[in-house]
C-alpha cells in the first residue's frame, strides 16, 4: 500500500471512530445486553412471567376480558408468551386513544393480573436506545448509515493491519514488553481482526432491519386453491386455502364485515395448520385489516428463525397464509427476521447469542484502544512542539 494512501485510510478510519465513538459505543452495549433480553427481563422482574400451575390454561379471550375490565380505557392489542415454561405467564399489550402502550401480565389459570408496567420499562428503553436512538425514524435512518460507515471503517482497519506474509506470525499476537503505546496498538488491531467477522456481521445487518429493504407481497386474501398450489418442499402441512407466502393480506373485506371470531379460536386454527407447535404470539390488528396475525413456535424454541407466522382470517377463521421458516439464500440476507436472527446470533443458537453477546462488547474496546491511541499521540505532538516552542530564541 502506498505511504499516501495509507496515510488518507488511517485518517479516515481514526476520524470516523472518534467522531461517531459515542454512538457506537452505546449501540454495541445495548446490543449486547439485547442479546439475552428475555433472560435478563425475567431475572430483574420474575414475578411478573411466573404462575403457579393450577389444572389447565384459560381461553384467551377469557384473559383479555379479564384485563379490559380491569383496564376499560384501553384497547388489546396483542398477547404474547415468552416461552413455552408451564407456568409462564401471559402477557396483553394494550393501547390508549393516544397510542401509549401498557403491558399487563396475567396468570394463564386464573385470569388474575399479576402485574404491568408502561412500555418505557428499562429494557424497553434499552431496545429503543439500541433500536432508534428513541428518535424513531431519524434514528433508524442514523443507524443505518452509521452500520454502512462501521463496514468501512472495519474493512479498512483490517487493510491497515495486514502485514507482509513473514511476519504475519508476530503480527497475531501482543508484544507486552514493547511498551504500553504498543500494547494498546496490538490490542486495538488484533480486537478488531480476530472478532473482524462478527463485528462486519454486526453492521451489515442492520440495512436490512431498519431500512426493510424486501417489502412483503401485499394481496387480497387467496381464493381456495387445489392442493397442487402448495409447493410440495413447503416446510410446513398447510390446508389447501392456505398457499406459501411472505405476505400478509392487507385488504380489508368491503361493506359490513361480520362478526370477529374469539382470540382463542383463531390461535387454535393456527395450531392446527401448524402441528406440533405453541402460541407465542397473537394480534388482532385495531384497524380494518381483515387478519389475525400468529406467530407459532417448535417446543422449545422461541428464536425469530424459528418462527412460523400464519394469517387467519378474523371472520371465518380460516388460514390464509402461512410464513414458514425455509433454508436460507443469499436473498435472505434481505429480510428483517434473517437479518435479525443474524444479527442476535440466534440463528446458532445459545453459542451464536454468546459470540454475539462479546461481540458487542468489542466496540466499546476498540473505541476506547483507539482513542487512547489517538489522544496519547497527540500529547506527544504537544509536548514536542511546546519544546520546540520554548528552545527558540
Amino acid at each position: 500500500m502506498k505511504p499516501r494512501t495509507k496515510k488518507a485510510l488511517l485518517a479516515f478510519h481514526r476520524w470516523s471512530g472518534i467522531s461517531a465513538g459515542l454512538i457506537i459505543v452505546l449501540v454495541g452495549v445495548t446490543g449486547s445486553l439485547l442479546v439475552f433480553e428475555d433472560e435478563l427481563d425475567v431475572a430483574l422482574s420474575p414475578d411478573l412471567y411466573t404462575a403457579e400451575i393450577k389444572g389447565f390454561r384459560l381461553p384467551i379471550d377469557d384473559i383479555i376480558s379479564k384485563t379490559t375490565r380491569t383496564y376499560p380505557d384501553w384497547q388489546p392489542a396483542f398477547v404474547t408468551r415468552l416461552d413455552d415454561a408451564p407456568g409462564r405467564t401471559l402477557t396483553v399489550t394494550l393501547v390508549d386513544a393516544g397510542g401509549n402502550e401498557r403491558q399487563v401480565f396475567v396468570d394463564p389459570f386464573t385470569a388474575e393480573i399479576v402485574g404491568e408496567r408502561s412500555s418505557l420499562s428499562s429494557l424497553a428503553l434499552i431496545r429503543r436506545l439500541h433500536g432508534d436512538l428513541t428518535l424513531g425514524a431519524v434514528g433508524e435512518n442514523a443507524l443505518g448509515l452509521l452500520s454502512v460507515l462501521l463496514m468501512a471503517m472495519f474493512t479498512i482497519g483490517l487493510a491497515l493491519w495486514w502485514p507482509r506474509k513473514e511476519r504475519l506470525p508476530g503480527a497475531l499476537s501482543v508484544k507486552w514488553d514493547g511498551g504500553s503505546r504498543r500494547v494498546i496498538r496490538d490490542l486495538h488491531n488484533l480486537g478488531g481482526v480476530y472478532m473482524f467477522a462478527f463485528l462486519f456481521l454486526s453492521a451489515v445487518t442492520v440495512p436490512p432491519i431498519v431500512w426493510k429493504l424486501t417489502a412483503p407481497q401485499v394481496g387480497p386474501p387467496a381464493p381456495a386453491a387445489a392442493p397442487s398450489s402448495v409447493p410440495p418442499a413447503a416446510p410446513v402441512s398447510a390446508p389447501p386455502s392456505a398457499p406459501m407466502n411472505p405476505g400478509p393480506p392487507m385488504q380489508a373485506q368491503a361493506g359490513s364485515p361480520p362478526p370477529t371470531i374469539p382470540w382463542q379460536e383463531a390461535a387454535d386454527a393456527a395450531l392446527e395448520a401448524v402441528p406440533g407447535t405453541w402460541l407465542g404470539f397473537i394480534l388482532r390488528p385495531l384497524g380494518p385489516q381483515p387478519f389475525f396475525l400468529i406467530r407459532v413456535f417448535p417446543p422449545g424454541e422461541n428464536a425469530v428463525a424459528k418462527q412460523t407466522t400464519v394469517f387467519v382470517n378474523r371472520y371465518t377463521g380460516d388460514i390464509i397464509r402461512l410464513s414458514a421458516p425455509a433454508a436460507p439464500t443469499w436473498m435472505s440476507l434481505l429480510s428483517a427476521d434473517f437479518a435479525a436472527s443474524l444479527h442476535s446470533g440466534a440463528i446458532a443458537g445459545l453459542p451464536g447469542r454468546v459470540v454475539m453477546f462479546v461481540a458487542g462488547l468489542f466496540f466499546p474496546a476498540l473505541f476506547a484502544t483507539g482513542f487512547l491511541l489517538w489522544w496519547r499521540r497527540r500529547k506527544s505532538r504537544l509536548t514536542s512542539v511546546a519544546a520546540r516552542t520554548a528552545a527558540d530564541p
